[in-house]
């Protein structure tokens, strides 16, 4: 232990020595000890070998305040108030309340209520914490966000990515929002997977290609039929021109989700007039590519019917 209560009494020579030692050990070992100093002054300094922790009293001489560890790790607590009390700077993405050496404007800072937000070169980069009240898909919930004001993924044109807690990912961009590489082979470079442990498709790359793959592999499978009469449910599915209410100057081919449901139900997704939660619609989506065994399957179909009249044609010139 090295502490003293700050005064040499009037003693004999050698008393008096002993007394003013023992009062300069505890200023050159900043008062350490397991436990606090019995006398106390306003901005003494504690070195807490029990929570090694450097301790600083604050103004009014009623509490200690922790600067860092005793082992150079910093500690953060706030300003010290004339009351007494430990108040932590709110800062601002100009003045952050903790920066790094002569760069006051790099650090962190309060961002929001419960977020912490990180700055660089005055300019507010990304926050950690609850989303600042932001609307996010699904409530996303606390998050790690590089954004200027709002999620990057809704609306307005918010460059940025989210992080939710909930394990989603948010990205918005005026170009690519996505880029993938994998290096020097081929194979794949997205997998999906259903309940943990069921792969239901990848993206794969060649060095020159890409394919979207989902699950086909006949041990999947069972209760497999040959697919018939797909020449009539083909015709069930009427195929339509259109342009998108987003975009009036383009017209495309193609269909009305709703009307593919009966004929090819696998292939949409949602339902006809659904809407969020919210009131706002929950538009119905297709998988085009549903349709390619129903379409193969009628063309054979018709293949074979081709064939049938070829075969009575020759039949009848030869007569």
């Amino acid at each position: 232990m090295a502490q003293a209560d700050g005064n040499c009494a009037n003693a004999s020579g050698s008393a008096f020595r002993s007394d003013l030692n023992n009062q300069l050990s505890a200023l050159f070992t900043t008062s350490s000890g397991a436990t606090a100093p019995a006398t106390t002054f306003a901005y003494q300094l504690w070195a807490d070998t029990t929570a090694n922790l450097l301790k600083i009293r604050n103004s009014s001489n009623t509490d200690w305040v922790t600067l860092r560890g005793l082992d150079g790790s910093l500690s953060i607590t706030g300003d010290i108030t004339t009351t007494g009390d430990v108040a932590a700077g709110d800062g601002s993405a100009t003045a952050p309340s903790l920066s790094f050496g002569t760069e006051t404007d790099c650090g962190f800072y309060k961002y929001s209520a419960n977020t912490i937000g990180f700055a660089t070169a005055g300019t507010h980069r990304f926050f950690i914490g609850d989303n600042n009240g932001a609307i996010v898909e699904d409530d996303g919930g606390p998050s790690l966000m590089w954004r200027a004001t709002s999620p990057p993924f809704t609306g307005g044109a918010t460059n940025g990515l989210q992080i939710m807690q909930h394990g989603r990912i948010g990205i918005g961009n005026f170009g690519s929002c996505l880029s993938l590489n994998r290096h020097t082979s081929t194979g794949n470079i997205v997998r999906f997977r259903n309940g943990g442990t069921n792969d239901v498709g990848t993206i794969s790359v060649t060095t020159t290609s890409t394919a979207f793959n989902t699950s086909s592999d006949y041990r999947l499978k069972e209760n497999v039929v040959a697919l018939t009469g797909a020449k009539a449910r083909l015709n069930d599915l009427d195929v339509k021109r259109f342009n998108f209410i987003a975009n009036p100057s383009v017209t495309v081919d193609g269909f009305l989700a709703h009307e593919v449901t009966p004929v090819v139900p696998e292939a949409i997704t949602g339902e006809k007039d659904e809407l969020e939660d919210d009131g706002t619609p929950k538009y119905q989506e297709i998988d085009q590519s549903k349709l390619v065994p129903l379409l193969t399957a009628a063309l054979q179909e018709a293949f074979a019917e081709i064939a049938a009249l070829t075969t009575r044609v020759e039949t009848l010139e030869a007569n």
